[in-house]
């Protein structure tokens, strides 16, 4: 009689463990892509009661996933990299996300412990005109990324920002920009 007793708390105490469905590396969260930043650098595993507050949802065994890592760089300000669908992308405010491409792809990590840390990039902007007239279609806008990977290695990534289109409601509220690729060498040439 005892023995079934035991054995029935053992299968209790299993059903249990599968029903958390918990693990502690923190694989199992879904971070939200609109993460105040004070929440950004808090490990969920070690503070869990902090997932409430900040929007970290905890997924069920065996769901779909669809969740986008990222990883935070520290210029400009609120820019990401996210890998979506095993593909990295750069995030900056306002813009349309840009794809990334070549060797970087491979050499930067999106674990728990990796998403806690910001990328230690370096951010050059530019702004002039071409030739000697200040008009407004003249101006040159550009941004040079000089992206550290989690290998050691750096790669640069240069954009010119377009004007805007539209007008003052629009531009606002309801377009972004869509930063052209620019040679880092004709980005250098500007300066």
């Amino acid at each position: 009689m005892n023995f079934k007793i035991a054995l029935g708390f053992c299968c209790l105490f299993l059903c249990l463990l599968n029903a958390c469905g918990g693990t502690s590396d923190g694989s199992n969260l879904e971070m939200p892509d609109n993460m105040p930043p004070v929440c950004r650098e808090i490990d969920f595993v070690e503070q869990p009661d902090m997932k409430e507050l900040c929007g970290v949802r905890t997924v069920r065994f065996r769901s779909y996933r669809n969740i986008a890592k990222e990883r935070y760089l520290i210029a400009p300000k609120d820019a990401k990299i996210v890998m979506a669908e095993d593909r990295l992308e750069l995030r900056i405010p306002g813009n349309f996300p840009v794809e990334l491409s070549g060797p970087i792809t491979k050499e930067l990590r999106f674990d728990q412990e990796s998403r806690l840390k910001k990328i230690r990039n370096r951010y050059e902007y530019h702004e002039g005109y071409r030739g000697t007239s200040k008009k407004r279609e003249n101006r040159v806008r550009a941004f040079k990324l000089t992206i550290p990977t989690d290998a050691g290695n750096e790669y640069e990534y240069c954009f010119r920002i377009p004007e805007k289109f539209g007008n003052a409601r629009t531009r606002n509220q309801a377009m972004g920009n869509r930063l052209e690729e620019l040679q880092c060498a004709e980005f250098n040439s500007l300066k």
